[in-house]
């Protein structure tokens, strides 16, 4: 996968959006100039092109056991999963939560219990599980504003031992990022968009479910019109051949992009350790992501990096963040370079 870059400007926000790498580019073009010249025939045997993306996604997510379903972004995913659930299920989420599991939430006229969100998130949700003891929990596999990325054996050892709870993740900020076994988790039901972590671009997003899901004594609806609820209506094939396309390179580099992200993200993690940048509780745990949150209220420090060509994103009350494999140790030395020249400024 070669990304081009601006060369001077180095992307630190992976987490807004993963960029367009050469080889999906002219993809793309292909595909546009084949739809020029082929018309409505390039939609012929579409089904047999969805058939083999589910197929990819199942191999690539080890869902085998488990259903692929396909749609338009995380917040649509999630909206036709909540849309075939009672009007008596009881919601369990993390406050400050990527905001469209609220949002989706409460649109359909439910009423979530939102616990207050700490570092420690794996103890806030066993704590909010034993009191409210919620049908549904609704939650980031990393958190999109800090980048703390959830205990997975946790969630495990919370569905053993609350089997009757559904457990629904939002992996977009996760996805793409390192090996995941979907069928080996804990999460009955993921769901996320193809444009950050898969380098995919916009307009396809991916719903694993296990059989779970559909035996949930608060779904309203079968198997059937529920996956025909999520799947109705046409999926664009441009969006979803780009989908495909990203996930059959990233198959093959995933070791790589794994390591290598954590590599770089282990230097970011020291140089802010250092400089007291970050909740000293985010050191207590065993694991993190390659996104970060440095406090930046006033956003001063996100204009004096984007004057000094880092693209970061503001979140919270604080400057995000994110770093991709494509990244760069020199890319990091300038950013602390940059870091410390605005600390020295604020004196």
């Amino acid at each position: 996968m070669r990304f081009i870059k601006d060369y001077d400007k180095i992307y630190f926000d992976n987490a807004k959006m993963g960029p367009i790498y050469s080889e999906l580019h002219d993809w793309r073009i292909s595909y546009e100039k084949k739809l020029l010249e082929k018309k409505s025939i390039l939609r012929d045997n579409h089904e047999v092109f969805f058939k083999e993306l589910k197929h990819y996604i199942s191999s690539f997510f080890n869902a085998e056991k488990s259903e692929v379903l396909l749609t338009n972004s995380f917040t649509s995913g999630l909206q036709k999963i909540l849309y075939n659930l009672n009007n008596h299920t009881k919601f369990l989420i993390i406050k400050n939560d990527y905001p469209s599991i609220a949002q989706s939430i409460k649109n359909l006229k439910f009423n979530p219990i939102e616990l207050e969100y700490s570092i420690n998130i794996e103890k806030a949700i066993e704590n909010g599980v034993n009191k409210y003891n919620p049908n549904v929990l609704v939650l980031s596999m990393v958190q999109y504003i800090d980048g703390i990325k959830l205990d997975f054996n946790f969630i495990k050892k919370l569905k053993n031992k609350y089997n009757n709870l559904l457990i629904i993740g939002d992996g977009t900020q996760y996805c793409g990022s390192e090996k995941f076994d979907f069928d080996q988790s804990g999460f009955d039901a993921v769901i996320f968009s193809g444009y950050k972590w898969l380098f995919s671009g916009y307009g396809n997003a991916v719903i694993l479910t296990k059989n779970f899901y559909y035996e949930f004594d608060y779904n309203k609806n079968d198997k059937e019109l529920i996956n025909n609820s999520i799947e109705g209506g046409h999926l664009d094939l441009f969006s979803f051949g780009s989908l495909k396309f990203s996930i059959s390179l990233i198959n093959k580099q995933i070791d790589y992009i794994s390591s290598e992200t954590k590599r770089l993200s282990k230097i970011m993690l020291g140089g802010l350790k250092d400089r007291k940048l970050l909740d000293s509780k985010i050191f207590s745990r065993q694991t993190h992501s390659s996104i970060f949150n440095i406090d930046d209220k006033d956003g001063k420090l996100h204009s004096f990096l984007h004057e000094n060509n880092i693209q970061t994103s503001q979140r919270g009350n604080g400057c995000r963040i994110s770093l991709a494999f494509y990244n760069t140790e020199n890319e990091i030395k300038y950013f602390f370079k940059v870091l410390d020249d605005f600390s020295t400024r604020q004196l």
